[in-house]
């Protein structure tokens, strides 16, 4: 990794902190909103993903990596959304 590759500006991680923030207070809020377990649900991962997103691109420097690794890591992420989705899917058809 070069070093003229990382020239970030100054105001990039600020607005990433800023829109974190947001994201957090935005959970806060919308956990209060009565949609049920499933809905509840539903927004509380997809603001978590967008975090993690905004987390794993500009602080942990994916922006930076090359395109085999970034492709890894969506096998990665790819699999582990499988693996929650057979899960979910067994676990809502059990008698309980």
């Amino acid at each position: 990794m070069n070093t003229h590759e990382q020239s970030l500006s100054p105001r990039t991680p600020i607005m990433v902190f800023g829109a974190l923030i947001f994201l957090t207070l935005a959970t806060v809020l919308l956990s209060g909103l009565d949609v049920g377990n499933t809905g509840a649900l539903i927004i509380a991962m997809s603001v978590a993903s967008i975090k993690a997103a905004l987390v794993l691109y500009f602080f942990m420097h994916l922006n930076h990596e090359p395109l085999i690794f970034k492709l890894f890591l969506g096998v990665a992420f790819f699999t582990l959304l499988a693996i929650f989705v057979l899960t979910f899917s067994d676990y809502s058809f059990r008698v309980i």
